[in-house]
């Protein structure tokens, strides 16, 4: 247990020092999602759910920000077992990605919720979603998520 905690304030000083540099320290949402993110990094998955939807009261305007807090909260989730909170935040996070446009981000939510929907044996949604995936990342010319995913077809056939 030392030993984390040893990591995270090896790592949560300088990213401190970061954010005073950028002028964002004083941003509530940004401190407090940033603490949330290190103790998910950290493997703190319990502490990291409440620092994150702490930092989602607190709220900002920033879509691509909350956006990050999703993604965050559906891993947290995923590593605490519980899969649809995480699914949850995984719709969520898909949308923001739609709403910016931000296909790299959107690509990478289709296959997370793909593999969660697969997961729970609903493999029609997931083969879905790895379809979405695919075509997306053959628009972005990502060759290591398009053979990944021409792979894994079969499986979802």
């Amino acid at each position: 247990m030392k030993k984390r905690q040893v990591a995270i304030n090896d790592t949560l000083e300088p990213t401190y020092q970061q954010l005073q540099k950028m002028k964002l320290d004083k941003s509530p949402f940004v401190v407090v999602s940033v603490i949330g993110q290190e103790l998910l990094t950290h493997g703190h998955h319990g502490a990291s759910v409440v620092v994150l939807e702490a930092g989602l009261k607190i709220g900002t305007c920033s879509l691509k920000l909350r956006g990050s807090v999703f993604s965050a909260l559906s891993s947290a989730y995923w590593n605490l077992g519980d899969v649809e909170k995480s699914m949850a935040f995984m719709q969520q996070d898909l949308e923001v990605t739609k709403a910016l446009g931000d296909q790299s981000g959107e690509c990478r939510a289709h296959g997370n919720l793909g593999s969660a929907l697969f997961s729970k044996s609903n493999y029609r949604e997931a083969l879905a979603h790895h379809r979405d995936q695919l075509v997306l990342a053959m628009k972005l010319k990502d060759r290591e998520v398009c053979l990944h995913r021409t792979l894994n077809q079969s499986d979802l056939r």
